[in-house]
């Protein structure tokens, strides 16, 4: 007969070790059903006996919703159905196995576990199966946080590490970063406070934003930020910081893991060639200044030229005297409106050439050509050309409507004469036409078609001369990039 005092004491006994045991133990059924779990496995999964016993396994432990590459549940179901069908032990590698919180507020907690999951026998038959688990979070959380620190340190060199943690607002700095603070002796966790009033005033307020934004962000999120330091001693240092976001799910605010590299030299060499830069564009504005100077004075002697010249002109009345003397006095008016356009431009070195020729044709339909009844339309394509090149351009239209005037269009009563420019790959085309006879041979005997040769050589141009049906018409092309 079997003393049932002894086997109730037996079990009390048995029940009372497996309460105790050190480690987490949980008890299925072959249906995988939760039949039995002690207090460290409770403790450490922050549960209750009545929330878990009598409740399918996978009831009890969902994946978590919020990660999507939560794979807890496939891998558990796996070793516990392995177990079972070979009836041996089947240990897990660390797996990342999320609990649900309880608590109203609900969620779940990030974790990591060393699973072994062992069949009970029965006369052959498996009827249960031990599922011990060991918590290796913290373990792993910490490798993982090495592995970001190894990644940063691949992307710098010369580099000090630290970690913030918002919600305990401390600091844990390496011996490197105590020593970019000015504090060689405070190697390991320090209040944020004395991390972040080493920072400079002005960029304080900058570095805390860059930690604000991110407090929501997913995990492994990074940073980046450039600031100085103040050191005891009143020196400023610069540093470059790139960081990354760890988020353990068991706090409400993430921790970061942050790199910086000293940057002072590089700043330094940056503020040199600012300087530098600064100094350069002082002396640019000075010499465009000097220019736009040079280029009034000048315009203002030529002005001065020009009338003594046409002053000379009236004064010797009709004549072949008279008309050379106009027609000086046109060529120094046409280089005195460069000058004029360029002193007045904010660029002293270009001169709109577009604008230019709408100007040089109004004074010329006023001059010579006004007189004689002739019209002078002027179709420009708008170009920057530099001083060495407008002004013999100005000098050539001048000399090539005045031909038509004194020669295509001699004697006529009525007419018109066209310039024109456009742009051509790399040219800049200038082609003046007239309506009128076509004979120009006194303009080819004459000053100023010899002046036009020299312009045009000088601008290492070509031209071609021909009829225009009616009239005749010269074109020139201007290369615009030097060989």
């Amino acid at each position: 007969m079997v003393d049932t005092s002894e086997t109730l004491e037996a079990w009390q006994l048995r029940d009372a070790v497996f309460e105790a045991a050190p480690h987490c133990y949980l008890v299925l059924n072959a249906e995988l059903t939760i039949i039995d779990v002690n207090q460290q496995y409770l403790d450490l999964t922050r549960t209750r006996r009545e929330d878990l016993v009598d409740v399918p396994m996978f009831d009890a432990f969902p994946d978590n919703p919020a990660d999507p590459t939560a794979d807890g549940v496939r891998n558990l179901r796996l070793s516990l159905e392995t177990a079972r069908a070979t009836g041996r032990p089947h240990a897990m590698a660390v797996q990342k196995y999320d609990i649900p919180l309880r608590g109203p507020e609900g969620g779940f907690e990030e974790r990591y576990w060393k699973p072994l999951n062992t069949p009970v026998l029965r006369e052959g038959e498996v009827v249960a199966l031990i599922h011990h688990v060991i918590d290796v979070t913290e373990e792993t959380i910490f490798r993982r946080d090495q592995a970001i620190r190894l990644r940063s340190a691949q992307r710098l060199d010369d580099l000090a590490f630290w970690e913030y943690d918002p919600r305990t607002e401390t600091t844990v700095v390496s011996r490197a970063f105590a020593t970019m603070l000015g504090l060689p002796e405070r190697e390991g966790t320090m209040p944020a406070r004395e991390c972040f009033t080493r920072i400079d005033a002005d960029d304080r307020a900058d570095v805390q934003g860059v930690f604000d934004q991110v407090m929501d962000a997913p995990d492994h999120t990074t940073i980046a930020f450039t600031h100085r330091l103040v050191l005891p001693d009143g020196k400023a240092r610069w540093l470059s910081s790139h960081g990354e976001l760890v988020r353990d799910h068991r706090n409400a605010l993430p921790r970061f893991v942050v790199v910086s590299m000293d940057i002072t030299g590089s700043k330094q060499r940056e503020e040199k060639l600012a300087e530098a830069l600064d100094e350069r564009d002082g002396l640019l504005a000075q010499k465009e200044a000097l220019l736009a100077e040079v280029n009034h004075r000048i315009k203002n002697s030529l002005q001065l030229v020009s009338s003594i010249l046409n002053t000379d002109a009236h004064r010797s009345g009709e004549g072949e005297v008279r008309e050379r003397l106009e027609r000086a006095a046109a060529r120094v008016q046409a280089v005195t409106s460069v000058h004029e356009m360029l002193y007045r431009s904010n660029e002293v070195t270009t001169v709109s050439f577009g604008e230019y020729l709408h100007r040089l044709c109004a004074n010329l339909a006023s001059g010579d050509a006004g007189t004689a009844g002739l019209d002078i339309l002027c179709e420009p394509t708008e170009v920057k050309l530099p001083a060495d090149k407008a002004i013999p351009l100005a000098l050539i239209v001048n000399e090539l409507t005045t031909n038509a005037v004194k020669h295509g269009l001699a004697g006529a009563s009525a007419g018109v004469i066209k310039v024109a420019t456009r742009l051509e790959d790399d040219e800049l085309v200038l082609e003046v036409t007239d309506n009128g006879t076509g004979k120009v041979e006194g303009a080819q005997r004459g000053m100023g078609t010899r002046i036009i040769d020299g312009l045009v050589k000088q601008l290492a141009a070509s031209m071609s001369t021909g009829p225009a049906e009616p009239g005749y018409r010269v074109v020139i092309r201007v290369p615009l990039k030097t060989k």
